[in-house]
């Protein structure tokens, strides 16, 4: 009878070992590529048990999958590095923003009552990406020009502002997340603000010339909409800050 209680135990045990978190995914591992982006991503959608939720900041025994997720230092390691071609870091800055788009896709969930059930891991995911933009475009740009005969050529040119409108646009999307005010709680909503206040000022430094008329018209609307003091902080700063 002891022998059956023991052999019982040791099968627990090896189970419980089987489904922990450093037997899914990759956390050994010092920087996550784009590949160990796809395969976390995915079991996390697609892997994790009805019943169980998904990894998130207030657990303790899943926060370090989610901070690892939206940890810079692993786009920044390759993207920053000047030393690496621009062809490569290209390649990987588009493989870095679909994981990203996979990312949000995985975590914009809403309960009955329309708040978002990861509000926190949803924004430091919008934060992640916005970083990331920052350097995927510039290093596409400069990827386009360095491969293009002749720099100054009108279609070259108007590529490179096709992509500028483009970043622009998607930083006015994240402050389309004001209309979802009533979806997240106050911490969320101050953490949604700080990304207003470090990313959007790099933004404007990085494309001065740039056309932000739909970014004033977006923060004015917003500011109008907010209710948060934090938000509507922000909001003002930015609105000061347009070149």
């Amino acid at each position: 009878m002891k022998y059956h209680i023991g052999l019982f135990f040791l099968l627990g045990f090896i189970l419980s070992c089987g489904n922990s978190i450093e037997s899914r995914f990759p956390m050994e591992k010092r920087y996550w590529t784009p590949t160990e982006y796809d395969d976390v991503i995915r079991k996390i959608h697609f892997g994790t048990p009805d019943g169980e939720r998904f990894p998130e900041f207030r657990n303790p025994e899943t926060a370090p999958v989610i901070k690892k997720l939206v940890d810079h230092q692993n786009f920044l390691v390759i993207l920053s590095d000047d030393q690496l071609g621009i062809n490569h870091r290209s390649e990987v800055a588009d493989e870095f923003f679909k994981e990203y788009r996979d990312l949000v896709d995985a975590y914009y969930l809403t309960d009955r009552q329309d708040k978002f059930v990861y509000g926190m891991e949803l924004i430091e995911i919008l934060k992640f990406g916005l970083d990331l933009q920052l350097y995927y475009f510039e290093i596409g740009n400069t990827n386009i020009i360095k491969s293009a005969d002749d720099p100054e050529n009108a279609d070259i040119q108007r590529t490179i502002r096709s992509n500028e409108n483009a970043i622009v646009g998607n930083f006015n999307q994240y402050l389309d997340l004001v209309n979802k005010e009533t979806s997240l709680n106050d911490e969320e909503l101050s953490a949604f603000a700080e990304g207003i206040d470090v990313y959007f000022p790099k933004l404007f430094e990085k494309y001065p010339e740039a056309n932000f008329e739909k970014t004033r018209n977006k923060a004015e609307l917003m500011l109008k909409k907010a209710k948060n003091e934090s938000v509507t902080a922000s909001l003002k700063k930015i609105l000061n800050q347009l070149p």
